[in-house]
């Protein structure tokens, strides 16, 4: 028998115990109901049965104790003062944390081009990142061009090779479909393709599967195009395929290496699903109900991955993470031919990768291990003091939680997404990658983590020119962090095409604040030969990608100046 569990939870009508020795309806107000209130009785309630969590509940509510448990940060008592008594804005302590909002240069996680900070901390034009952004907007994009081609044929053997290929490298990372997408997508591509939020849908998987297999006999099919011309239907539509289309679009950009038009589209995702979620508007259907937190929890991590690197707009999408359950996962969609039809043949081509349950399963558990590592990085702040007199100081207390709660994390994730740590005494070349690039971009993101951590060891030791033993074994922290991330994000980014750009950002800073940790006096006996070679390596990334973003290739030139001057090459 199917298992129905409603939207939200009923609540159970209870009796007052007046009302209830009386065997007469009780309207169950509190404090008192409305018969207690006319006699002046004590109105009394036994306390609820509870009732029992089915298997799917039980299972979301240990993943939500287990997050908890992971973003709970315990900050030591001293030197900071949390106790802030109303109408002082000044505790009258020694040191204060750091808030949310300030930009210091030992902040090195948050928005990297939106903190002149870091800049001047790295030797960077403090304009930098308004120098990237002009020359971003500056590039117009031609797909827009033509936008009214409403008469497309698309061919069965096109869309069945972009369908596997939307399967294998794009919804894996963002897994927001039904398990019965493959049959719409077909139906509705062999239809009129009329103007509306569902042929949109479909032609827009098609344009990203076959851009991202780069398929050069259908490249010139107006896909994207012909998807444009609902976009006034999808602007203007309140639905979760409304909502759907557009982190679709967004992703889109995020191939084409553009990362602030698909920041564009992704902010208008994120406030349509809020909208829904809200409102209701998704109703009672479970199927309706799951795709909604799916395309939440999709929208708020491409939000997060895009404007965290850059000095943008957000949407407030994270004011709703406490609320909305976690994805249930069980029904992920994936490509999987053979389940379909006998017409629908399994594609001639290396993106094509029949579907497993071990696949499926590792993309489920993917997309909850990286929810939780986002809310931990969210609710995380930087192991940085200030003191009353203004001045940031390192807190290694801090940081040495930080990472705590990093390595619960790790310890949480399920076998199949289990990273291995690695040696940071291995060379560069025999390091074993992981072969799936699920937990290769889990791998990246731990020692992002870490580099992020420890940052504001090496900018307290660069700030003072001298360190103590246990300031240096934090910066070596740092400096072992980097060996380890390298090889991993280089992978990365040849492997993840959606998060292509923002990886470059990571690759770029982290290697330019590497190189400044490295020609510090005080820290240069930590530098080893591995560090180097990690250090050469960051500017080896493939040129023919690079040339398609204007941004990515002005970060390249910096980093290969950096590196002449460092005396790297």
């Amino acid at each position: 028998m199917e298992e129905r569990r409603p939207n939200k939870r009923k609540r159970t009508t209870l009796a007052c115990d007046a009302c209830r020795a009386r065997r007469t309806k009780c309207d169950s107000q509190k404090p008192s109901c409305r018969y207690c209130q006319t006699h002046g009785l004590d109105c009394l309630y036994q306390e609820a049965p509870a009732e029992p969590p089915s298997r799917v509940e039980a299972e979301l509510n240990g993943v939500n104790k287990r997050l908890d448990q992971l973003i709970s940060l315990m900050l030591p008592a001293e030197p900071i003062s949390l106790d802030v008594r109303d109408g002082d804005r000044n505790p009258p302590t020694e040191y204060r944390a750091l808030a949310d909002q300030e930009s210091s240069p030992f902040d090195l996680p948050s928005k990297l081009l939106g903190n002149s900070s870091v800049m001047h901390a790295l030797g960077l034009d403090a304009d930098f990142a308004q120098v990237l952004t002009r020359g971003e907007r500056a590039t117009g994009f031609e797909g827009h061009v033509n936008a009214g081609t409403r008469m497309l044929i698309v061919h069965h053997r096109h869309s069945v090779r972009a369908l596997a290929a939307f399967s294998a490298r794009v919804h894996t990372w963002y897994p927001i479909f039904p398990s019965g997408f493959t049959e719409e997508y077909f139906r509705v591509l062999s239809g009129p393709l009329h103007p509306s939020s569902e042929s949109c849908l479909s032609l827009l998987v098609a344009a990203l599967g076959h851009l991202v297999a780069e398929d050069e006999e259908s490249l010139d099919i107006p896909y994207f195009q012909t998807a444009l011309t609902s976009l006034p239907i999808i602007i203007a539509e309140c639905s979760i395929r409304s909502v759907q289309c557009l982190m679709l679009i967004s992703l889109y950009y995020c191939c084409l290496l553009k990362p602030y038009q698909a920041h564009d589209y992704c902010l208008i995702a994120s406030s349509k699903i809020q909208n829904l979620i809200k409102s209701g508007l998704e109703g009672d259907d479970l199927n309706a109900v799951e795709q909604s937190r799916r395309a939440y929890w999709g929208a708020l991590l491409l939000e997060n991955e895009i404007g965290g690197q850059l000095d943008v707009a957000n949407s407030g999408i994270w004011c709703l993470d406490e609320h909305v359950p976690l994805p249930v996962c069980h029904e992920t969609w994936q490509f999987t031919p053979e389940s379909t039809s006998p017409e629908i043949a399994a594609p001639d081509s290396p993106d094509f990768a029949p579907s497993t349950n071990a696949s499926v399963k590792n993309m489920q558990s993917y997309f909850l291990a990286e929810i939780a590592m986002r809310r931990m990085l969210h609710r995380c702040n930087t192991a940085v003091q200030v003191t009353s007199a203004g001045k940031y100081v390192y807190a290694p207390g801090i940081a040495l939680e930080l990472e705590r709660q990093l390595e619960e994390w790790y310890c949480c994730l399920p076998e199949m997404d289990r990273f291995g740590k690695g040696d940071v005494l291995q060379p560069l070349e025999p390091v074993d990658l992981l072969s799936c690039p699920l937990s290769n971009f889990l791998r990246v993101q731990y020692y992002c983590c870490k580099l992020s951590i420890y940052w504001p060891a090496v900018y307290q030791a660069m700030q003072d020119g001298a360190a103590t033993n246990l300031l240096l074994d934090h910066c070596r922290r740092f400096l072992d962090s980097y060996v380890m991330l390298i090889p991993s994000i280089i992978a990365a980014f040849n492997d993840c095409r959606v998060n292509r750009w923002t990886l470059f950002i990571s690759l770029f800073i982290t290697s330019v604040a590497a190189m400044t940790a490295a020609n510090t006096p005080c820290l240069s006996a930590l530098c080893s030969p591995q560090l180097y070679q990690r250090i050469q390596a960051s500017g080896r990334a493939e040129q023919t990608i690079l040339r398609k973003s204007p941004s990515l290739m002005l970060l390249q030139g910096v980093l290969e100046e950096r590196l002449l001057e460092s005396g790297f090459v």
